[in-house]
This record gives C-alpha cells, structure tokens and sequence, in this order.
C-alpha cells in the first residue's frame, strides 16, 4: 500500500510540501484507486499494487481472531468476520482488475460490498481490541487505525479531496501492527498444557537420584 501510495504522490507532492499546483490536481478524486469509481485516471501501477495489498488483507483477517485471542470468535463476531473477509477480498479483486485495465471496475454486489469493507473489519478490531491483552490488543488498535472507515474520517480527506500520502500511512500503521504481532507472539505466556508440562519436567529434574 506504501509503493502504490508513492505511485499516486511521488512527484507531484513531497512528503511535507502540498502547496503546488501539481500536488492539489493530484489530490482529485480523479486519482483515486481505493476503489477506483468512474471517472477514473490511474496513475502507474498502484491500483494493481493496491489490489494485492487488500486480497492479501482479506486472507489474513481469516486468522485475526486465533492470532489475538488464541480462541475462536463468537457467533456473531464470526458472521461480522466472513462479510469484512468477502468486502475486502471483492474491493480487492476489483481494483485489481481495474489496474489492469485501466478502467474502473465496480466491485461485484456493489455498494454492499463497499459498505462490508468500510464498515465490518472496523466491528471486529473493534471486538477483538477488547478480548485482546498486551501487544494483541495494539496489533488491533493499529489496524483498525489503518481501516477505510477510521482514514475517512481522520488523515485520509485534505482541504481540496484526497490529503497526500494518507493510503501511505495506512500501510505504515498496517506495519506497526504487524510488528506488535509479533511482539505479542514471541512474549505469548505458556497456555495451561504446556506450563503443566514445564512443571513436570522441573519436579522431574528435583527428584532424587537413587544409588542402588
């Protein structure tokens, strides 16, 4: 999401320099690739990079729930996850095709697969940040910070359309959370069996040695 955001930006705006007439005709909506809506100008190739980066999105949500609370979700956390699974993986499918083509490709079932992306991925982070303990929990704090929802409503909307950068700063907020990830799993404590077993080991090792 970082190389197609610099795909879109890089030239016409620097990192903190937005006043140039190259940098607010680049923030059009024109440029927009998630998710291309006609009419539509792609730029590069960040539409086909930005694609890849929400299939492979949509893959990993699937394992969202395990990887942060070591459980399976509820009912209805469930039915929430497979729709923020499928709007992800269509608007994802989507932009790719519209790269390309170079044509905006609306995604199938429309403005509910949209409404499915913007909206379902933020209620799950949202439950699991509260299931969640330590690095876990930040893991889905940062990634409900990269969310479409939250970036509308925030860094993604400039005083002209679109702000510079803003799809570059999901992606980094992404990458901090998948650096918490993996915090979370390399200081992850012992579940029951396996402090059981450690125990065992331990009194095993206590015992005394007979000398017969």
């Amino acid at each position: 999401m970082c190389a197609a955001s610099w795909q879109r930006w890089a030239g016409a705006c620097g990192l903190l320099d937005y006043d140039g007439a190259a940098c607010a005709r680049r923030q059009d909506h024109l440029y927009d690739f998630l998710a291309p809506a006609s009419p539509w100008q792609p730029i590069g190739g960040a539409a086909v990079l930005a694609g890849w980066s929400l299939v492979t999105l949509a893959l990993v949500l699937m394992l969202l729930p395990w990887a942060l609370t070591g459980r399976r979700p509820g009912g209805l956390t469930a039915v929430a996850l497979v729709g923020a699974v499928l709007g992800t993986a269509i608007v994802g499918a989507a932009t790719l095709r519209s790269g390309y083509s170079e044509l905006a490709v609306a995604p199938s079932g429309h403005d509910l697969a949209l409404y499915a992306w913007l909206i379902l991925p933020l209620a799950v982070l949202i439950r699991l940040a509260f299931s969640a303990r330590g690095w876990a929990r930040a893991t889905a704090v940062g990634l409900a910070l990269a969310s479409p929802l939250v970036a509308i409503f925030s860094y993604a909307v400039g005083p002209f359309d679109a702000r510079p950068w803003w799809e570059a700063i999901s992606g980094l907020l992404t990458l901090g959370a998948g650096l918490c990830l993996l915090c979370a799993a390399i200081r992850r404590p012992p579940t029951k069996s396996e402090a059981t077993g450690v125990a065992v080991s331990m009194a095993g090792h206590e015992a005394p040695v007979s000398t017969k």
